[in-house]
């Protein structure tokens, strides 16, 4: 077969390895023209493959688009495991949670833009993506509604709307994509500071006084 004629002649194709070439050439082109201006010969040329063969890995360049959505969703729960297996307090583990999604989301910024611009697209063809935009940020706001909730029930923050808590930093995280995508000048550390003081705001008194002595005595 094709595989043993591949191997007998010395060519071995890492499939995976092509796979995650294509998604990152079509994501760049994605970028630079924007969703609708790429087609799906411009991604088989820009891997310099034949669409025949592009075909063998990805329908279309939807399914490519998606793909990548998905793998940055992969790499962002991975990020949340790590964040979570610690032991440490539900705030300290929100502050974590949180720094995770800001280092990701400023690794791939690229993809931010090109999700813009597909999202705006798609809106201005009558598209509603609000579900499918839903299906893939569900997973964090429940994560830091849990930690909210957890931190609340611990007296480690005041006695608030957990709901409301949880909208008001996500929110934070919206207006950091929003800055990352149609800013050069997203500052990675002001982004941090502002998710921390907010945090800082939900903490309870007796958390405030623990970290002032804390901070006295050393």
């Amino acid at each position: 077969d094709r595989f043993r004629e591949q191997k007998r002649m010395g060519i071995v194709i890492d499939h995976e390895a092509r796979k995650r070439i294509i998604i990152a050439k079509s994501i760049q082109l994605f970028a630079e023209q924007g969703y609708d201006g790429v087609t799906y010969q411009k991604i088989a040329d820009s891997c310099a493959i034949a669409r025949t063969t592009l075909y063998k890995y990805f329908r279309n360049k939807r399914e490519i688009f998606n793909t990548a959505i998905w793998e940055v969703s992969y790499l962002l729960v991975g990020r949340f495991n790590e964040a979570l297996s610690s032991k440490t307090s539900a705030l300290s583990r929100l502050e974590r949670v949180l720094t995770a999604v800001v280092q990701l989301l400023f690794e791939q910024r690229v993809i931010l833009t090109v999700i813009l611009d597909y999202v705006l697209a798609s809106q201005r063809a009558g598209h509603n993506l609000s579900r499918n935009i839903h299906s893939h940020t569900i997973g964090l706001r429940r994560i830091i509604h849990s930690l909210i909730t957890e931190g609340i029930r611990r007296g480690e923050l005041r006695k608030l709307n957990a709901g409301l808590a949880t909208d008001l930093v996500y929110a934070q995280l919206e207006a950091a994509i929003l800055r990352l995508t149609v800013s050069q000048n997203a500052d990675y550390d002001q982004i941090i500071s502002m998710l921390r003081q907010t945090i800082e705001t939900f903490k309870a008194p007796a958390a405030h006084s623990s970290k002032n002595g804390r901070c006295e005595a050393s």
